[in-house]
């Protein structure tokens, strides 16, 4: 059990450290890269002083007959051979040509990059640096994806209350002001709001790696583009944080003015449960209480005993909770050495909990 909890978290790590090494070695490319595309979109024809002095930085065009078609799976870059032995091209589009076909080749220091026939012309793809720059990115941002799933694994809230112990010891005690955690033992919020909030990210710092690989502070447009887009992303993952955060009981909304029914019920029978018969819980006035309907007024209601309440774990609904929703909490008490279970919805939970905490 132990090895599976840990195994867990170890590989979202490696997961994230193998994402942000991807990443930083694509960014390592990035002036390469960069420099060669601006090279091929600043070549010119090769003129007569070039081709004296045999410099390949200029564009060098030459007839040429293919030999041989390689044609592979479409998946595959089928090649061409020439007759002249220049060399082999990989063409995607080699379907295009046949052996025999009449060609006319650009070539840029030392290799083909156009292929031009009667029926179709190839050009070499040449990776941008904005491309790889883009690339880079992106991986960067994935790792986020694993670093959020492990940060929500282990967040605990300010003052949670741990579960209760595997030997039957009480952790906290409510009267003294200690708190569960409204998130249930072993669930971990959903990932997506931070997945959308790295999308949102990747809307704006993509286009601008794209454009700006190198100098995304060059313009004052990029400039404005970045700070816009940093302050979005701040409010996304301030917001996704905000939505995943495990709230403490009491703390996410205050008590209404006068009574309040909250759907609400003890599971075992007790003295201000009496066989069970309590289907809501009424808060504020003269205290919380135990009543058999949703008000107005407070017929029939028990008062809950404060003094005796011990709280324990917070966790999702067993088998054995008889009748409980699968989408409502049940939080584990002690009453004053009887264990007792108390079941709402999370909301509800969580505002109960909180009136349940206050002085006696």
């Amino acid at each position: 059990m132990s090895t599976r909890k840990g195994g867990r978290p170890f590989r979202l790590g490696l997961a994230a450290l193998l994402l942000l090494a991807a990443a930083a070695v694509a960014a390592c490319f990035v002036p390469a890269a960069t420099a060669y595309e601006r090279a091929w979109r600043s070549a010119v024809p090769c003129t007569a002083e070039t081709s004296r002095a045999g410099s390949d930085d200029c564009l060098r065009t030459v007839p040429a007959v293919i030999e041989r078609v390689e044609k592979r799976p479409p998946k595959q870059n089928s090649r061409l051979s020439f007759e002249d032995g220049r060399q082999a091209v990989s063409a995607e589009a080699a379907g295009a040509f046949e052996a025999g076909d009449r060609v006319r080749l650009t070539v840029w220091r030392g290799e083909v990059m156009e292929v031009a026939g009667q029926r179709y012309v190839w050009h070499e793809h040449v990776t941008t640096g904005g491309s790889v720059a883009a690339l880079a990115a992106g991986l960067a941002l994935a790792a986020g994806l694993p670093l959020a799933r492990l940060l929500l694994g282990r967040r605990r809230p300010d003052g949670e209350v741990p579960s209760v112990p595997r030997d039957g010891g009480v952790p906290s005690v409510l009267r003294d002001g200690g708190v569960p955690s409204v998130r249930p033992d072993g669930e971990v919020p959903s990932v997506l709001p931070y997945a959308g909030a790295l999308a949102g990210t990747a809307l704006w710092l993509l286009p601008l790696c794209y454009r700006h690989p190198t100098t995304p502070l060059a313009t004052a447009q990029s400039r404005v583009w970045l700070a816009l887009g940093v302050l979005a992303t701040a409010a996304l993952f301030t917001r996704a944080r905000h939505t995943t955060r495990a709230h403490r009981p009491g703390t996410p909304q205050p008590a209404a003015a006068g009574e309040v029914f909250v759907r609400a019920r003890f599971l075992e029978h007790t003295d201000y449960n009496p066989h069970g018969f309590g289907t809501h819980i009424v808060l504020g006035g003269d205290g919380p209480a135990v009543t058999p309907h949703a008000g107005p007024g407070r017929f029939a209601a028990r008062p809950i005993p404060l003094e005796r309440l011990t709280v324990g774990a917070v966790r999702r609904p067993r088998r054995t909770d008889d009748l409980v929703p699968g989408d409502w909490r049940v939080a584990e008490l002690d009453d004053a050495g009887t264990p007792v279970r108390l079941a709402a919805a999370p909301d509800d939970l969580t505002r109960v909990l909180g009136a349940l905490r206050q002085p006696a």
